[in-house]
């Protein structure tokens, strides 16, 4: 996939986005914080789509994409790689010594260099959660770092730490 960003000064930002199947997408992010998404069809030079979404439903929208919601079961344990970047799902057991800890108190960054980008409870997704958010047993925690960083962090919850 091939984005290129570009400063639309007094509007905010455009991200012109071609797939690897060889679609292409504007992204228009507001200052105000709404966004607007063009889809044009191929060879094309006009959009044949647009669609205008306020802040939360764009987060909300790029939650599901992210799969904050839905996993399918061939990505339940899979590791995305984009250049270094890994993001996993890892479930909190009953025995772990973080269930109950805040992410402050539990250190995760500082003693792995992942970093928790969404908390899964219950059914309900707590997107960029804050450092006083408890971890509980049964959650599932989306984590991203390099691949040494997410497997540290993955020792600490099961309790294996590597700090480093």
């Amino acid at each position: 996939m091939d984005i290129r960003e570009h400063d639309l000064p007094g509007v905010g930002k455009k991200f012109a986005v071609t797939t690897n199947d060889g679609d292409r997408m504007t992204i228009i992010i507001h200052n105000s914080g709404h966004r607007e998404i063009y889809h044009f069809e191929r060879g094309e030079d006009y959009p044949a789509h647009a669609v205008r979404m306020e802040d939360a439903e764009a987060r909300k929208l790029g939650a599901i994409l992210g799969g904050a919601y839905f996993q399918p079961v061939v990505a339940e344990s899979m590791e995305m790689v984009f250049q270094q970047l890994a993001v996993e799902w890892l479930k909190v057991g009953a025995g772990s010594p973080l269930a109950g800890q805040s992410l402050a108190e539990a250190a995760v960054r500082e003693r792995t260099g992942a970093s928790v980008i969404a908390i899964l409870r219950e059914g309900n997704a707590l997107p960029n959660p804050q450092p006083g958010e408890r971890l509980a047993a049964g959650d599932t925690l989306v984590v991203v770092g390099d691949r040494a960083q997410v497997g540290r962090f993955g020792d600490l919850l099961r309790g294996s730490a590597r700090d480093g």
